[in-house]
């Protein structure tokens, strides 16, 4: 079979035991609960069948004479295909074998399955591409640093190494797509504000020019059982560079097939239409947060320094196995250790609350029986040694975090931090000023106060508590689904903040006792409080209380081994 400018179809079309012709007697749609309850710890979720209805009719628009999807998994994409243009080659292409031994019953009937990596396969140029790329983050990919090379060299980009394959995929769809011919390739929405996805937004703003990008809400949860929120990449080979490049964010299905009526009918307006011309948009930026938060304040509004001007931002420290490391006061006692073997730390985010983190409370959590303790011996003895073979009989030792350290039983080298800021949150971020002494694990990233700056926590856990701290998370944060926000140690660093006057041991001090006064306020009258209280610190323009908007992303779930699916959304 040949393809346009006697470009050959696959060149492992011919090999025998590559090639799989589907039977089409199973209905993939059908399949995909029994496929997806076998593949799930590999992450293979199919596409629904509306999105991928909507997907089709994007790419069969284009009358193509071979549809390729390079990550077929059961073959649900092609078959939406079929739907609209029956005499079309579909072509499948899956590198998990068991997969694609269930795709031969469940694909459309003739389709042509082929086992192999489409990353490093020469598969010719297609006119009608649909995609739901696997989801595998780079630390457990198997490229060589000549593959990455290859990859560079044949998409025309720099890449960083963090790169998600999902966005290798849609380079490679563009560079397979013919001339006039249309793709559509669903991802996770969290290439738009990964660091790794600038050298992709620029590829996109530069050289590929979408049609479209579309942003599902996370408050519409396409994908169950996972977190996720997918844009979908409407492509077209040879359209004018002076045509608009339009990022939407849909809430809805039915949005979304509205959204693609326009452009179909070349009927899609712009900004009336609550539009955003991608090229428009800075590939450094993060666009979620403009798309989902408005435009970054400017001029007046805009604060000129950051907080990592003045706090350096740290994860918590990861154990590796918290039940093994993590104790209460009970636990202490059963395994007859003291207070000489562990270290106060606060263990989950549920833990800790309010704006001021005391002693008093850190000894009324571990009065609760709460494990706010970590394993940290200062002293050995036969009762260390005896819980530690414990713990050698589990296989802790051989872990992944525990396996890497100098010693295995002892975490890493952290001070307790001045402000605990929430790695995760929904309507508000906890940002804790910590008088306590304990440390954190992860569930809190810690700020620590550089030098000279010391005496500033409190003044910062109280700008990042008022409406302007809201503000300011809202230009920086990672959006997850179900109204999940996440944070980086990197993000909480680039936050806009005010300039911050240095406050004598007594004015700190006085500071501490509003925030604590503050606790005993309901939630409006507490912001309202801690805005009225800012105002006398900052020169700051006033404005009206903050709220989230309600809309946000999710971020596709991690997968351990890289095997096709259809999608699942960092």
């Amino acid at each position: 079979m040949k393809l346009r400018d006697n470009q050959t179809f696959m060149s492992l079309y011919y090999e025998p035991n590559v090639v799989e012709i589907a039977t089409g007697e199973a209905d993939s749609f059908i399949s995909a609960e029994r496929w997806e309850r076998n593949t799930k710890q590999f992450g293979q979720v199919t596409t629904p069948e509306p999105i991928a209805d909507l997907m089709a009719k994007w790419v069969m628009s284009a009358k193509p004479a071979a549809v390729l999807d390079p990550a077929a998994g059961l073959g649900g994409l092609l078959a939406a295909c079929r739907k609209f243009q029956k005499q079309a080659v579909l072509i499948g292409v899956e590198r998990d074998i068991e997969t694609l031994k269930l795709a031969k019953t469940s694909a459309p009937n003739g389709t042509k399955l082929l086992l192999a990596d489409y990353l490093k396969s020469d598969a010719g140029q297609f006119e009608g591409i649909i995609a739901n790329p696997p989801y595998v983050k780079s630390q457990r990919l198997d490229y060589s640093e000549k593959d990455w090379c290859y990859f560079e060299e044949r998409f025309g980009t720099p890449l960083d190494r963090l790169t998600n394959i999902y966005a290798l995929f849609l380079l490679k769809i563009w560079e397979d797509l013919a001339p006039y011919g249309r793709a559509a390739v669903i991802l996770p929405a969290e290439f738009l504000n990964a660091n790794f996805g600038e050298e992709i937004k620029d590829r996109l703003v530069r050289t590929i020019r979408p049609v479209a990008l579309t942003v599902f809400s996370p408050s519409l949860n396409i994908f169950e059982d996972a977190l996720t929120t997918s844009a979908i990449v409407f492509l077209e080979k040879g359209r004018s560079p002076k045509l608009p490049c339009w990022v939407k964010r849909v809430s809805s299905i039915e949005d979304a097939s509205h959204f693609l009526n326009g452009l179909l009918s070349e009927a899609a307006t712009g900004a009336g239409d609550g539009c955003i011309d991608l090229k428009k948009l800075q590939p450094c930026t993060k666009w979620l947060n403009l798309l989902f938060n408005g435009e970054r304040p400017t001029g007046s509004d805009a604060l000129s320094n950051r907080v990592g001007d003045f706090f350096n931002c740290r994860r918590g420290i990861a154990t590796g196995a918290n039940d093994f490391f993590c104790f209460s006061h009970a636990d202490i006692r059963a395994h007859h250790l003291t207070q000489a073997h562990v270290e106060p730390c606060i263990t989950k985010a549920v833990d800790a609350d309010g704006l001021v983190f005391t002693r008093d409370k850190f000894d009324s959590l571990a009065a609760r029986e709460r494990r706010c303790f970590l394993l940290n011996p200062s002293r050995n003895g036969q009762d260390l040694m005896r819980y530690l073979k414990l713990g050698e009989q589990q296989g802790i030792p051989q872990r992944h975090l525990p396996s890497h350290r100098p010693v295995w039983y002892l975490p890493e080298n952290r001070a307790a931090a001045d402000i605990w800021v929430a790695v995760f949150s929904r309507a508000s971020v906890k940002y804790i000023l910590n008088t306590s002494g304990a440390k954190n694990l992860t569930c809190f990233h810690g700020l620590y106060a550089k030098p000279g700056y010391e005496s500033l926590a409190p003044l910062m856990t109280l700008f990042l508590n008022s409406s302007g701290g809201r503000r300011s998370f809202s230009q920086v944060n990672r959006f997850y689904g179900d109204g999940l926000n996440k944070l980086e140690p990197k993000d909480v660093e680039e936050m806009p903040c005010p300039e911050m006057t240095k406050l004598s041991q007594k004015e700190a001090a006085e500071l501490v006792g509003k925030l604590a006064a503050l606790e005993k306020l309901s939630p409006p009258e507490q912001l309202a409080g801690i805005d009225k209280l800012a105002g006398s610190y900052f020169d700051i323009k006033a404005a009206e209380p903050f709220s989230l908007p309600p809309h946000r992303v999710q971020t596709r779930r991690p997968v351990g081994q890289r095997r096709h699916h259809a999608v699942q959304v960092s």
